[in-house]
Order: structure tokens, then sequence, then C-alpha cells
């Protein structure tokens, strides 16, 4: 048995020796460490794995570290300690007066009675290490190996990961393990004493009156005394090794605590007055005494000697040195990957897809009765067919398979059976992917159309009358009108169709104001199902209106009159508009029935710096911009020499000319032999009726001669040059 003597410490190994047997050593590591295998590689796996991206809980993934601890020396540690600790035994053996060869050095092993274990990782138990699993107690035999699993978070699987391989270690062991040992010569006296005292009394005294109240006298005396001790007393004898003396004292304090817990003293009664009280209020006892006397003790006295054994707990704990500070059979440091794997739980054997359905309609509102939506999926020859039938909107079909060769696809079909109608409506079969699958209601064969006030006013709007109408191969075509007021703000068009809404509804809105005019919209479109009605002048329009040459020695101002009329509604709307050079531009905004059509023109008077003033005819306006004054266009005049023989002419020249009211301009093209033979001329123009211009070509001859040929009136935009003038 150890002897509970002052310990060695032999390369870094606590050594105890035996109390009988003068060669017998026990060696105690200082930390536990990573057991290993028969083949001395570390019992550590950590692994980190991660979910298919489809989980309903959201979750990524994580890991997991599985590894056996071991408190215990190796082989290797005990052959490098045996033969500093025979040089140890052969000196005690000489010392105890022998002549003949001590003994071979031997290695005991420790008895353990009882022991826990745990282990502490990151934030066990929090949001980085989910779970830690280890037994409450480790084997009490052998290395007393300890298993471990721990299990991460996809946070806690990334910082684990790198923490393993850094420097140090992460993984933290405590062991409280009971081993039997003998006592060095000194003495150990523990002892404990605890009592508790209660005194009750309680006197009650009742003098009975005929003409008054009885008089009633109580006194009650409780009194509790508590009171403990206890202490331990050390005689180190011939012992002077402070650490020997220090775990004994605190072996023997670990003693009298444990005694204490288990030696409590109970509480003791605690009386109540009332039920004392009950002899005269329920009995009719007139003179009451009650005492209550209780005592408890309880005692604890123990004396260790020399030779007695006792239970000694050497508490090993640390931190674990990582897998990669160790090395090999082979001298070199284990290899992280060799310990460590990551999985991608998506295995495609075990992949399915689930597809649900639902039905996006109204069913209180639409002749609806119910939707049966039918989806197949051929699961590598294995076909699956289901079939759902949905009554309202809440309802929800779902369809679940495994999936093959990393096929998604699927074959859906619905049949929509309506309120009042024989006939019903099957679709075609449609192929999807979508784990999602709505049928909506333009798909259902219903045509339906919520009709409602967008900005309408009803103190100017009287009424709005809504044609509307829908067209579609294979229906004849579907009309109606409804008419919305203050009194009927909300309309419906519903119809069954049989068949998918594919085109949009056409609408047309009368409008009948309350001072009795009448306006009439455009034709329109909707895709939608609610149809929002504006106000009458619901669109807006635009023109935007430009003065060129508006200087002190050109133009001083212009003034331009603008028209609208909407001849359909009898709307009209006009705006008058000065340009100087300090505000040259200006833009037209007005309210309009019709988004597009009614007529816009302009005319106007431009005043020039002489005082002389000239007018601006009526002219319609062509798109969104008016650009007045002294106003330059430009036409672009593409002149090719393509066809010309540059083997006999050496150079041509082409003038070209435009002229009209106060515009003179003329432009000259160059072509010769190895030039690009197209030519551009922005040609100036002012009157859009008046863009002809004329042009001469001169052709310079290899020869030394030349000849012109040339063109009036020309309205072409593009010139092709002949070959030979």
């Amino acid at each position: 048995m150890l002897k509970w003597d002052a310990p060695e410490l032999v390369n870094g190994i606590t050594t105890y020796w035996d109390d009988t047997d003068i060669a017998t050593a026990y060696l105690l590591p200082k930390t536990a460490r990573f057991r290993l295998d028969d083949e001395g590689n570390p019992v550590f796996k950590f692994m980190k794995y991660k979910f298919p991206i489809d989980r309903a809980d959201g979750k990524k993934g994580g890991g997991f570290l599985v590894c056996d601890v071991a408190f215990g020396v190796t082989k290797e540690d005990q052959d490098a300690l045996r033969d500093p600790l025979q040089e140890r035994v052969n000196e005690r053996w000489r010392q105890a007066g022998h002549a003949d060869a001590a003994p071979a050095v031997r290695f005991g092993e420790l008895s353990y009675l009882r022991g826990t274990a745990s282990v502490t990782i990151l934030d066990s138990g929090g949001a980085l290490v989910e779970k830690v699993h280890n037994p409450a107690s480790p084997s009490l035999y052998g290395d007393m190996i300890l298993p471990i699993t721990v299990e991460l978070s996809p946070e806690g699987a990334t910082l684990l990961e790198s923490a393993l391989q850094a420097k140090g270690g992460i993984v933290q062991v405590s062991y409280d393990i009971w081993t039997p040992v003998k006592l060095p010569p000194l003495t150990a006296h523990v002892w404990f004493n605890a009592s508790k005292f209660s005194f009750f009394h309680q006197h009650i005294d009742v003098e009975e009156n005929f003409c008054a109240e009885d008089d009633y006298t109580e006194s009650i005396t409780d009194l509790i005394v508590q009171s403990d001790a206890g202490g331990v007393k050390i005689d180190p004898g011939t012992v002077t090794d402070q650490k020997v003396i220090s775990a004994v004292t605190d072996w023997a304090w670990s003693a009298l605590a444990d005694a204490t817990t288990r030696m409590v003293l109970g509480d003791v009664p605690v009386q109540n007055p009332e039920e004392i009280r009950k002899l005269y209020t329920e009995q009719d006892f007139e003179n009451i005494d009650m005492t209550v006397m209780t005592t408890r003790l309880v005692n604890f006295d123990r004396t260790f000697t020399q030779d007695q054994v006792m239970e000694w707990n050497p508490q090993p704990r640390g931190t674990i040195p990582n897998i990669t500070s160790m090395k090999g059979p082979d001298g070199e440091p284990y290899k992280w990957a060799d310990f460590a794997t990551t999985v991608d739980l998506d295995d495609p054997f075990f992949r399915t897809m689930t597809v649900k359905t639902r039905v996006n309609a109204d069913f209180e509102k639409l002749p609806l009765h119910s939707v049966e939506v039918k989806i197949e999926y051929d699961n590598a020859g294995d076909k699956k067919v289901e079939e759902y039938p949905l009554t309202n909107a809440n309802d929800v079909g779902t369809f679940t398979s495994f999936v093959a060769n990393n096929n998604r696809r699927y074959t859906y079909t619905y049949q929509v059976n309506y309120k009042g109608e024989a006939q019903a409506f099957t679709s075609e079969p449609k192929v999807a992917n979508d784990p999602s699958l709505i049928i909506n209601v333009g798909d259902i064969g219903i045509l339906d159309v919520d009709i409602k006030p967008g900005d309408l006013n009803f103190d100017q709007v009287k009424s709005a009358q809504v044609s509307l109408w829908y067209e579609d191969n294979g229906l004849p075509r579907l009309e109606t009108s409804v008419t919305l007021d203050k009194d009927h703000t909300e309309a419906t068009w519903t119809k069954v169709i049989f068949q998918p809404r594919r085109q949009p509804v056409h609408y047309q809105v009368k409008y009948f104001m309350t001072d009795g005019r009448e306006f009439e919209g455009g034709e329109r479109t909707t895709a939608s199902t609610e149809l929002r009605i504006n106000d009458p002048f619901g669109s807006t329009r635009t023109v935007q209106v430009r003065g060129f040459g508006l200087n002190d020695d050109h133009i001083d101002a212009i003034f331009v009159d603008l028209s609208y009329v909407d001849t359909v509604n009898d709307f009209t709307q006009t705006r008058s508009i000065t340009l100087t050079k300090e505000s040259s531009f200006e833009d037209w905004v007005f309210p309009a029935i019709l988004a597009d059509g009614g007529t816009l023109t302009y005319s106007g008077n431009i005043r020039f710096a002489d005082g002389t003033v000239e007018a601006i005819p009526t002219t319609p306006v062509e798109g969104t911009t008016v650009m007045v004054g002294d106003v330059v266009l430009t036409q672009p005049i593409a002149v090719m020499a393509d066809l010309v023989d540059f083997a006999t002419t050496k150079l041509v020249k082409v003038s070209l000319h435009h002229v009209e009211d106060k515009l003179d301009e003329t432009e000259d093209l160059v072509f010769k032999d190895g030039a690009p033979t197209t030519g551009v001329w922005a040609m100036p123009f002012k009157d859009k009726t008046k863009k002809s211009y004329s042009w001469k070509a001169t052709y310079f001859k290899a020869d030394g001669s030349n000849a012109t040929v040339e063109g009036h009136d020309v309205t072409d935009e593009t010139l092709v040059l002949p070959a030979h003038a």
C-alpha cells in the first residue's frame, strides 16, 4: 500500500513508495492525458459536418469531438523512470543493512475506492459547446479511462478546430479519486460536537364571571439554543516534511467536513400555541400548563496514527496538451489531418424533396368548390403519384419523395370544381421544380375583378360608368358594365371561363360630373384582380418650350400661345408663355382625360431687337418639345464615293449648298484613293419643308484634266457619286 510520506519528483512524475516493499514505487502524473491505443496513437477524433441547406430549423451543421482521457503513466514513462528509481532502491537497500544485490524496482498500481471526473471545454453547455457527455465516474482500474463526447454548434466547431491545433491545450479535466494510503509517523485528531435544545412553556388561566366577561390570562415561553464546535489537531511526531503535514491537515479537515455533512442535526419540533388553546376553546379546560423540552446531540471524535489507513484524494486536474504537440511512435508530431474529418451530410442517397401546394383564392367569395391537385414524380422508375383535394385557402397538400439523380422536377395537373356548374376545368400537365406550388386565382378558370375607387372625388364626380370586356382564344367576347357612385363605391365582375386567365381585362370609364359635364376616358387594360378607378383628370401631359436666338442683338422676346383640345370630351386647356434671354425655356404641365390623343398646337410672335415683330403661325406640336426663334436644325447627308474609279481619277471635290430664308450654308468634301470613301455633311435648316440642297462634284483626272457633275433641289439623305464625271 502507498505510504503517504514525502514524495519524490522524478522526471516530472510524482513518486511514492510502498509501506512494506522497499522496491515498489507508485507513480502519479501531474495531469491527465489523451489515451493512446496499442499502436501509440491518440484515441481522438474531431468531426465537423454540415447539413443540407434546406433544413426547416435553419441549422447549418456542427461538430463532434470524441476522445478518451487517461490518468496514468505510459510504458515509455516507466521505462524512462526505471534506472533512476533503481538507483534509489539500491541506496535504500544498502541503508537497510543488506549486502546482497537489491531487488529490481517494481511499479505498483493504486486501488481507487471511488471517484468522479468533470470536463470543461470552451463554454460547456453554452452557445459554442452544446453538450459534453462523459461518465460521472472514470474507470477505477488501469489508466482510469474517461471517455468524452462533445457536441458543438457550427461556431463552436470552427473555434474548437482552430484551438485544438494551436499550442497549449483546450480540454480541461478534473479528477476527484480516493485511494487508501498508510499514514506516516504522525497523529491526526479530528473531533466535532453539535447540540440543539428547545424549551417551550404555555400557561393559560381563565376566571369565569357571571355578570361580566371572563378574565383570560396567557403566557408563552419559547427558547431554542444551538451550538457546535469542532477541530483538527496534528501531532507531526518525527515528520518534518511540511508538505506531508499540510496534506494530512487538509485530509483531516476534509474528513471533518465529510462527517459534519453526514451528521446533520434535524430541526427540533416547533410547538403550535393554537393547538393548546383548543383545550380551552373546545374542551373547556380553564387552567392549562404545557411544557415541552427537546435535546439533540451529535459528536464525532477520531484519532489517526502511524500505519493507519486513510482515504486520500490526489485531485489531479489541469489542461491536456493538444495532440499536435505530441509525438508518435516514429518520433514525428501527430498530424491534425489524421484525426479530423469534414463531412457533408447532404448524401444524395438520403436526399428528399418536399412540395407544398395550396390555392391562392377566396373560396367563400368565388364560385369555387374545390381544387384537386395531382403531383407525379418519377423516382428512378418508381413513379409516385399523390392527389390533394383543397377546399379552402388554408388547406395545404404536402408531397414528399426521395430525389433520384438530383432531379427535382415534377409534373402536376389540377382539376377545378365550381359551385353550381356541372362542368369542371382540368389544366394541362405542367412541369415545375419549385418546392412551393401555388395555384393562383388566375389559373383556376375564374375571371374575377374587383372594381374600387382610386382618387375619385364623388363631390365632383356624380358617377363613373366602367365598361369591361375580356377576349381570349376559345372564348366569346365577355362584357359587363358597372357604375360607381358615393352610395355604391365597389363592384365585382366574376365569371367562370373554364380556362386560365391569360389576357388582360380591357376597360373604359365614362365620368358624369355633378355640374352636368361628361368625360370619357381612353381604353385601358389591367392584368390585376383589383381595378382602381381614378379621377378623370388622372393623366398628366407635359410640353417643353425652348427658345433660340434670344440676345440683345437678335431676338428680344418670344410670345408663345399653346392649346390642347380634346374633342371627344369637349375639354380644352390653354397656356401663354413669354421667353427672354433670362428665361429661354419653360415646361407646360396640364391635366388631361386621355393619356394619348387630343390636339396640341402653338402660335405666337417673335419680337426682334430692332422692334420688328414676326408672327408664328398655328403649328401642330410634334412630340413633346416646341422649339421657337432662331432655330437651326441639322440633317446628316452622307456622300459616298465607293463607285469612283480612282485608277483614272486622283481626287474628287464635292461642294454642297443649302439656301433658305436667312440661311446660306456650304460644305466641301474631298475624296481620294486610300482615304475613307464616305463623308457626312450636317446640313443646317430651319424649315422642315425646305430641306433640299444642290451639289457639284469636280473630278481631277490622272491625265491632268478635270470634269464636273452636279445636282439641284436634291432631298436624298444619301448621295452616291458616279464612277466618272
